[in-house]
């Protein structure tokens, strides 16, 4: 009976979730829009703490964070153990607090979709729109769906922790009427 009712409730909790993150995120542009950005992300890291294991307490080091070498983007695949994590010129435990600009190329509903090894959670024009809370394998935070009112560039904001192993941090996004494919880096800016 038991085993019945934690199935049911769990078939539950997927179901809400789903319908949850099925529904539209709409989010607001920059305002003014930006000029003069640099292509990339700007990141500052923290490191060295072995005890950022969730999301919550990556939050709290992004907050002593010092700056490094900016991202090219958000496509940084799995390339095995002892590879370095994003720009950090470290392999392992790594908290990166990431800010800049998304452009969308047009008005629309966007289907976007991250990955992370270990945590994230990635903002938008405001609104959190994709989160991966735990230490994990390189898995999706989610697949949003993000209404833009209209094309430009929109506030974007990322905190990501490495604790110990391989590390992802990719993005990928399907433009209304478009395909899937991995968002360029030239969609990414900041001052």
């Amino acid at each position: 009976m038991k085993s019945f009712f934690a199935k049911g409730l769990a078939v539950v909790s997927l179901m809400v979730a789903g319908a949850v993150s099925a529904a539209e995120i709409e989010v607001s542009p920059a305002n003014p829009q930006p000029k003069g950005l640099k292509q990339g992300l700007k990141v500052s890291y923290y490191t060295g703490e072995r005890s950022v294991r969730d999301i919550s307490a990556a939050k709290q080091r992004a907050k002593k964070a010092k700056p490094g070498k900016p991202l090219a983007g958000l496509n940084y695949p799995d390339k095995g153990r002892g590879a370095e994590v994003l720009t950090s010129g470290l392999a392992e435990l790594v908290v990166a607090d990431i800010s800049g600009y998304i452009k969308f190329p047009a008005a629309g509903t966007y289907d976007l979709e991250f990955f992370s090894n270990d945590g994230s959670q990635f903002w938008i024009g405001g609104q959190s729109v994709a989160k991966l809370t735990g230490i994990t394998p390189c898995a999706s935070a989610g697949r949003p769906k993000i209404k833009v009112p209209s094309a430009g560039w929109y506030e974007f904001k990322a905190v990501y922790f490495q604790k110990e192993g391989t590390a992802c941090l990719e993005s990928e996004w399907k433009s209304p009427g478009g395909k899937r494919q991995l968002i360029p880096n030239s969609a990414f800016g900041y001052k």
